[in-house]
């Protein structure tokens, strides 16, 4: 009967222990970082293109002000043009009426007087007074034709003056209209790159926004899938504890697996209402044998028996990062890893059952996945061994109490697939 019941004990612990839940899939905080650091490069971007654009249209609008102003400048010059055009066209009436008079005044010289030499009027007059007569009208009408031909040049030197200016303001005119032309062009085809360049990165940041939309809706259906996952764990674990104890309460023996992965049986120990003392933290005369370090060690964890922490992975309250703490009163470092990989990472080694002392330290891993972070799981601290009675302080027993206590009558017994380990640090 009795080994009937420690097989049931075996198989219903293994069954339980057995059961797989499935892997999710989840975008990590990482993916959801890059995703935000990507957005952040591009809105940056989107801003310099904003404010490239802004001076693009600000400078179109200091290019449209010119176009204007030369719009003005060319409806002045334009009337200036007619205007001068107007006064040209009079000198050239005036030159034309002047060469008529100047030929109507030479034709007159040569009937009145016929020639135009001083000498002859003078040898053609009949008396003195007719040639100081003929001398008068003569010079009178010579000086009005050098009048005539100075006031001739002066206006046709006036009308090259005016034409020349017209052909200046024109050229002027149509060079500024040319260049105001071409940069215009060429600011309406920067605008519409630097459009199309905008455009361009607020399509690209929506799309890294939508990635970065779908990796966290993947991160939060992972975490309410890890919870689901956690708690059908938790309950699995409770169903397989509450089961062992029905049937440990049936027998007074018990299987546990050895640190070599052999299964023995072992005497359950007697029930006793002082197993648990909590009050009396007295260093045990076994302890005073070790080292000054591990005694530090020893008196750290039996002051913190009855003490409450808070629980959950890496919380003070569980039993790997009690232990951790209770190990660094005696400055002896307990380095970061799995159940197994994290004491050869902390220099610790293996010793045997028969060989433990206070200070060592009792693991339970899963023999088939030794770094892995299972139900059943266990770390505690041995404080004392006194004729093959073996004292340890433990936390966070039961599970999810984060409570410090200590038994003086502890033997391991690891749950099925399970081996204690004994570990002893350097120190």
């Amino acid at each position: 009967m009795k080994n009937n019941l420690i097989s049931t004990l075996l198989v219903c612990s293994l069954a339980l222990t057995a059961v797989s839940l499935p892997a999710v899939a989840t975008a990590t905080d990482v993916q959801i970082t890059e995703q935000n650091q990507k957005i952040d490069a591009l809105k940056t971007k989107e801003a310099e293109a904003e404010q490239a654009l802004a001076e693009i249209e600000t400078e179109m609008l200091a290019t449209a002000e010119k176009v204007d102003k030369l719009s003005e400048t060319k409806e002045l010059l334009t009337e200036e043009i007619k205007n001068l055009y107007n006064e040209i066209s009079d000198l050239n009436v005036r030159i034309q009426k002047r060469d008529v008079q100047m030929q109507k005044q030479a034709r007159d010289v040569q009937v009145s007087g016929n020639g135009t030499s001083y000498l002859e009027v003078i040898l053609n007059s009949e008396s003195l007074s007719d040639a100081l007569t003929r001398v008068q009208s003569l010079t009178a009408l010579v000086n009005a034709n050098n009048d005539l031909l100075d006031q001739q040049t002066e206006d046709k030197a006036e009308v090259d003056d005016k034409t020349k200016t017209v052909e200046s303001q024109i050229s002027v005119l149509e060079t500024a209209v040319k260049e105001l032309d071409k940069k215009t062009a060429s600011l309406e085809t920067l605008k519409i790159q630097q459009e199309i360049a905008k455009n361009e990165l607020e399509a690209e940041r929506a799309t890294e926004e939508s990635k970065k939309a779908e990796y966290t809706a993947q991160k939060t259906a992972a975490e309410q899938k890890l919870a689901e996952q956690e708690a059908e764990q938790k309950r699995i674990e409770e169903e397989k504890e509450k089961l062992v104890q029905e049937i440990l309460a049936q027998t007074e023996s018990m299987n546990i697996i050895e640190e070599d992965g052999t299964t023995s049986a072992i005497q359950k120990p007697a029930q006793s209402t002082s197993k648990y003392d909590d009050t009396d933290t007295a260093m045990p005369g076994s302890a005073k044998n070790v080292s000054a370090a591990k005694q530090a060690v020893v008196s750290a964890a039996l002051a913190d028996c009855g003490n409450s922490y808070p629980t959950g992975w890496g919380a003070q309250g569980e039993c790997l990062v009690s232990v951790r703490r209770w190990l660094s009163a005696g400055n002896i470092g307990f380095a970061v890893g799995g159940p197994h990989s994290g004491y050869v990472a902390s220099g610790a080694v293996q010793i045997s059952w028969a060989d433990v002392q206070p200070g060592d330290v009792v693991q339970y891993e899963n023999i088939y996945s030794p770094e892995g972070w299972i139900g059943g799981v266990h770390t505690v601290l041995i404080v004392g061994v006194e004729n093959g009675i073996v004292q340890i302080v433990e936390a966070n027993n039961p599970g999810g109490s984060g409570y410090v206590s200590t038994n003086k009558n502890w033997r391991p017994a690891p749950p099925a697939n399970f081996r204690a380990v004994v570990w002893r640090f350097p120190g």
